[in-house]
């Protein structure tokens, strides 16, 4: 079986070779309206299934808090719930997964919050790629409108700008771990090093 850190790598090599993108020359206009020489399609990488093998397991050794349920804003969080989900299937802490939708629906039940949770269980909110975080805020806020007790916030890559994660914190609150489990200056150093090795 794939070790936590070799699965860690393996996910790692799989944003560098599907997410990021640089382009000096020709800057990405961001979602917070922000221009970047760097881009990250996080779901380029979490579309592959190499990544989605190993994406559970990094996030079931991520987290900490004891949750029944991991789940965030979709479709970002959406591959990080589903394959950590599955990837809980036997262990001795099995979780469900949630999505929250950007709208509510505007027929039948008229739910944000989709999934098999109720109010007041414990869940895990997690993300795709943090920016300032506006995302991961809004499904922080639905949960918890819906009565469920967020316990710990996760998200995969954190691009070190606009104080994201800071802002995650304060919407979580003080005694709700958050944390990344890559950095945008990872992803970009191992970038380097990879094209660096090929004569690049």
């Amino acid at each position: 079986m794939t070790h936590t850190g070799d699965a860690r790598a393996e996910l790692l090599d799989e944003l560098v070779q599907h997410a990021y993108q640089y382009s000096p020359e020709k800057p990405f206009l961001l979602v917070s309206g922000q221009y970047s020489d760097e881009y990250l399609d996080c779901k380029l990488a979490l579309s592959q299934p190499r990544a989605m093998a190993t994406l559970g397991r990094v996030f079931l050794a991520t987290l900490k808090a004891p949750v029944v349920a991991i789940g965030g804003l979709t479709m970002g969080s959406d591959p990080i719930a589903m394959s950590t989900s599955q990837t809980s299937f036997a262990t001795e802490r099995p979780l469900r997964w949630f999505t929250v939708r950007k709208e509510a629906k505007g027929h039948g039940q008229k739910k944000l919050v989709e999934g098999s949770v109720q109010p007041g269980e414990a869940v895990a909110v997690v993300d795709d790629v943090c920016t300032t975080g506006g995302s991961t805020v809004k499904a922080i806020e639905a949960a918890r409108d819906f009565g469920l007790r967020v316990a710990e916030v996760i998200v995969l890559v954190d691009r070190e700008q606009s104080d994201g994660i800071a802002n995650i914190q304060r919407a979580a609150g003080p005694d709700v771990p958050v944390s990344a489990v890559f950095t945008r200056s990872e992803i970009k150093a191992r970038w380097a090093a990879l094209k660096a090795a090929r004569g690049g």
